[in-house]
């Protein structure tokens, strides 16, 4: 399953939020349309690449193609954090307030989001919450998030809040890429303590069905079968009170489907399936196998303290910031468990870096850019995520060397030699001066292949950067200039050509991998054409378009970031002189000699047709093209059934025109 999700846990109650009383009863019955309020994750972490796409560019493209399929008279706005700056945890904005339904506003809101820093879940949650108090309406949060909290906050505890405090808010969430069972708990509390849905989005077609989904999910649905879970010591087999963390996840795809619960005994409502429970409390924790049925379940774990043994071997004591580090490791193996890299009060990294113990012994797992200390840690799946064992590792700062020519002309090729940490996903690039790493326009690529890379000066002339970028978190680990001198092109060929006809042209130019020379209307766009060559040798050989008039012949210096017209000159296309003379009467299945003339290509044809038979269209066999005519004389077959038919001279070039025609009797 590419995602899963699951309607839990109810709470009810009064609270007080960020010092406000929400007043609007959520228990109420309303027939009041929901606010749609939609929050997207642009922190850091969101650099992350699923089959060679960053997690940003995936969520925005899912994003803009789920607006355009929204009902009309929706209210809704958006939300964003971490896009501005990189360590502020209060960078949260409102790209969009809710309002009446605007597509445009909604896609463009979200065109410009450029991952950049931390992940403030909570605050973003306060603030939301917030927003959609104050339109007296029911409030709809769908969230999507590749990530947990990372500025210290606590999303459960103000997910719990909002649900007793009597404002009609609900939260949806949308865990992007979350692999980790306890990460995935400590965001889908929010919506299930809010009577909302959770989902485990695991890639782009994920991610798309889910927020298809999560608009689904604003109606109110039947209560689910109820499951009481209860915790119990396992030296004593006692009961345990206090206050035991719970997590529900499927069997199948580990999707947390119930999490935010406390206590020694919780209810809780699932549908009918396979589960694993995890309890925790302090240092102890347990997990239990549950089957729920249409009637509900029941399931006691017990609680232990004694872990199994682990060890964490890195194969230096410190290694480059961004490099892959070999781990060797010892400890139970089981197939959710994992390796991770965290600070050294053990709290994870704002892009989590980690990797699956399965994928093999020794493992390789990438560190992060900062330069510092930090721990590599064993982390066990079974009854939770806990930490077996711990190794430190010093990351030392890496540098990055560039070496190319520092002057080229527009749309010329840039071989760049390099020398860096080559860590997964490091890329470099061509930027505007001082730009950053949204700058590129498509001028870029991964050092994996080695050095060197070769990319493609920008089409217009000035100064620019090279950039190294690390793939981790796209740090640039450093920049040197390059300038950009003009490029210049001349075109030779007449002024006029027949329609359909051969225009030869002479030239000179850049030849960068993309340019063309073509025919395009009169003051069109640089991109516009109406046919066109790839420049090769000294001269090419372009068909006409059929449509007479006046047209430009270009040479298109073409590059990533646009088309740049580097010579043109006057053509005008003129009506073609044709000829056409054959026998009024053939045998069927024959050859016979017509006389013909008129431009030739590899496209125009003579050939026998049914009078209702459109231009394109021959009797089966009985045409030959036009390149074929030999002094003024074609051979051509003529049809098969006998009968009344035009033999007829087309022209083809995008479109079919017939130029000329007889009538032929074939006997």
């Amino acid at each position: 399953m590419l995602f899963s999700k699951r309607p839990v846990f109810r709470l009810m109650g009064a609270a007080l939020i960020g010092g406000t009383m929400f007043m609007s009863p959520a228990g109420a019955q309303t027939d009041t349309p929901s606010d749609l309020l939609f929050v997207l994750d642009s922190s850091n972490s969101m650099w992350g690449q699923i089959d060679g796409t960053a997690k940003a560019e995936i969520a925005r493209s899912a994003f803009e193609g789920f607006v355009a399929g929204l009902p009309d008279g929706t209210r809704a706005g958006v939300m964003a954090y971490g896009h501005r700056r990189k360590a502020d945890c209060g960078d949260v904005e409102t790209l969009v307030p809710v309002s009446e339904l605007d597509r445009s506003k909604l896609v463009q809101s979200v065109q410009a989001l450029t991952p950049r820093g931390k992940t403030p879940i909570t605050e973003t949650l306060r603030q939301a919450a917030e927003l959609l108090a104050q339109n007296d309406r029911p409030g709809r949060l769908i969230l999507i998030s590749d990530g947990i909290e990372t500025c210290g906050g606590d999303p459960c505890a103000l997910a719990e809040a909002l649900a007793k405090s009597g404002v009609d808010f609900k939260a949806h969430v949308i865990g992007f890429d979350i692999a980790s069972k306890a990460d995935q708990a400590k965001i889908a509390c929010i919506a299930h303590l809010t009577g909302g849905t959770y989902w485990n989005a695991k890639d782009a077609n994920g991610l798309t069905e889910a927020l298809k989904e999560s608009v689904a999910a604003v109606e109110e649905k039947a209560p689910l079968p109820v499951t009481v879970l209860t915790a119990a010591d396992k030296e004593s087999g006692q009961p345990v009170s206090g206050p035991v963390q719970w997590t529900v996840a499927t069997v199948d795809d580990e999707t947390v489907v119930a999490s935010g619960m406390t206590g020694g005994s919780v209810e809780v409502e699932l549908e009918p399936g396979s589960y694993v429970v995890s309890a925790e409390l302090g240092e102890k924790a347990g997990g239990a196998s549950l089957e729920v049925s249409d009637k509900g379940g029941q399931q006691t774990v017990l609680l232990d303290g004694n872990l199994p043994e682990a060890r964490v071997t890195p194969a230096s004591p410190e290694a480059p910031a961004t490099s892959l580090l070999e781990v060797a490791f010892e400890g139970p193996g089981l197939d959710g468990d994992f390796l991770r890299v965290v600070t050294p009060d053990g709290n994870r990294l704002e892009r989590d870096l980690w990797v699956y113990v399965r994928d093999g012994n020794p493992a390789k797992l990438a560190l992060p850019t900062q330069p510092g200390d930090y721990e590599i840690v064993y982390v066990w799946a079974d009854s939770g995520e806990r930490v077996l064992a711990k190794a430190p590792i010093k990351v030392t700062e890496v540098q990055a060397i560039l070496t190319y020519a520092p002057e080229v002309a527009a749309g010329q090729p840039v071989e760049i030699a390099f020398e860096g940490p080559n860590g997964p996903e490091d890329w470099i690039g061509i930027v505007p001066k001082d730009g950053t790493v949204d700058d590129y326009q498509g001028r870029w690529k991964g050092t994996a292949d080695g050095s060197p890379v070769t990319l493609q000066a920008p089409s217009e002339a000035g100064t620019y950067d090279v950039i190294y970028v690390t793939g981790i978190d796209q740090t640039i680990l450093t920049r040197q200039p390059l300038t950009v001198g003009e490029s210049a092109a001349t075109l030779q060929a007449d002024s006029t050509v027949e329609a359909a006809g051969r225009l030869n042209v002479t030239w000179s130019g850049p030849k960068a991998p993309d340019d063309w020379i073509g025919i395009a209307p009169v003051g069109s766009d640089p991109s516009a054409y109406v046919t066109y060559e790839r420049p090769d040798g000294d001269s090419v050989s372009i068909i006409a378009p059929l449509a007479r008039g006046d047209y430009e012949l270009r040479y298109i210096l073409s590059t990533s970031d646009g088309s740049k017209i580097l010579a043109s000159q006057p053509l005008k296309i003129t009506d073609p002189k044709v000829t056409l003379e054959g026998p009024s009467e053939v045998p069927a299945a024959t050859y016979v000699s017509v006389k013909a003339s008129g431009p030739a290509n590899s496209s125009n044809f003579i050939g026998f047709a049914e009078p209702s038979q459109d231009a394109w269209s021959t009797a089966p066999g009985a045409w030959e093209i036009a390149d074929n005519i030999s002094n003024g004389v074609v051979e051509v077959r003529t049809p098969e059934e006998p009968g009344t038919y035009e033999l007829r001279f087309v022209l083809s070039a995008g479109d079919a025109e017939i130029v000329a025609r007889q009538t032929v009797t074939v006997k």
